[in-house]
């Protein structure tokens, strides 16, 4: 569908907009998939691979629609947090689902290198000295296993 789909709204220069993200590891759970964000140009930020909703679209149809068109990849999704961001200095507001996946490994991964957005593997014993918004993304990260859903409010996006 066209960009003109995506659940967003702008009022009085307030904006808003729903996204389903996902924390993608390998089976080892050594490594995680970033992807850059472009808000943010004087050091290297990331955010978790993903996109907005399109209207009347859940974030299970999000999720799995996003990873194949961005990564041509189908896999299992599971819910594991709720992350509300919010900057008040920017008049921003965004509700992210956010999913985790697995992978066998990342080497048969090809990542596109042309497009919107730049995709990086990291190691996630290094996941502490990478800037990811919102930061609650790191702790998440961290998790071995998602036995139940968190919540998180966020004042950090940008």
């Amino acid at each position: 569908g066209g960009y003109y789909m995506d659940i967003k709204f702008e009022v009085d220069g307030y904006k808003f907009n729903v996204r389903s993200s996902c924390i993608i590891k390998d089976k080892t759970h050594g490594k995680v998939l970033l992807t850059n964000m472009r808000a943010i140009t004087d050091h290297e930020a990331f955010l978790l691979p993903g996109g907005r909703l399109e209207l009347l679209e859940n974030s299970d149809e999000a999720i799995k629609r996003e990873i194949e068109e961005e990564l041509k990849l189908k896999l299992d999704f599971k819910l594991i947090s709720i992350e509300e961001n919010i900057s008040k200095a920017n008049k921003f507001q965004m509700l992210e689902f956010v999913y985790y996946a697995e992978i066998d490994s990342f080497e048969s991964i090809e990542l596109p290198n042309d497009g919107w957005d730049k995709f990086k593997i990291v190691e996630i014993k290094d996941i502490d000295n990478i800037d990811i918004r919102p930061k609650t993304i790191n702790n998440l990260i961290k998790c071995d296993e998602y036995s139940s859903i968190s919540h998180n409010v966020n004042y950090d996006w940008a």
